[in-house]
């Protein structure tokens, strides 16, 4: 009796693997591309950069899903890219855009309606123009399919560190 109890539960437990999720589509939908894991590491004058948006611009996939590939660099410049939620990214050749943006010297006041709203702010970038648009990027990226527990990986570096004035806020 106890050799079959192990039996069903080890046929149980291949049947939930089998079932639930060996593969990536376990929650994605059926037409959702294959996808790998991806990471871009960003330093600026050779630290690591925080706070940056890194947006994979897709170069000739046929696949929407392919337009929704970031991530956000934490504390160590390191960004695990997601494409619509999904960890991961479709496979294929991509250009690499970083940008990193905040909203400064405004002053907070308050509406007709009580809520309090900042006015008069502007927008800087911290990051050279050159890294935030497509046709000027150095950085490229073939995502390809790894083997578990790998990653594609890409360092950039981002140059100095600048705070360049953009555009007024919309308020």
């Amino acid at each position: 009796m106890k050799n079959f109890s192990i039996s069903l539960t080890l046929g149980i437990a291949i049947a939930v693997l089998f079932f639930c999720g060996c593969g990536k589509k376990s929650n994605l939908p059926d037409n959702f591309p294959e996808i790998a894991p991806c990471e871009i590491a960003v330093t600026q004058d050779g630290k690591p950069l925080a706070d940056a948006l890194v947006t994979l611009i897709p170069q000739n996939i046929a696949t929407p899903y392919a337009q929704g590939c970031t991530g956000i660099t934490d504390e160590t410049g390191k960004a695990s890219l997601r494409t619509y939620g999904q960890i991961g990214v479709p496979l294929g050749k991509y250009k690499v855009v970083i940008s990193k943006t905040k909203d400064e010297d405004g002053t907070e006041t308050t509406d007709e309606n009580g809520v309090k709203i900042q006015i008069g702010q502007k927008v800087y970038s911290y990051v050279e123009k050159k890294y935030t648009q497509e046709n000027s990027t150095p950085y490229e990226i073939d995502v390809i399919q790894v083997k578990r527990k790998d990653v594609n990986f890409l360092q950039c570096e981002v140059g100095k560190a600048i705070r360049e004035f953009l555009r007024n806020s919309g308020n």
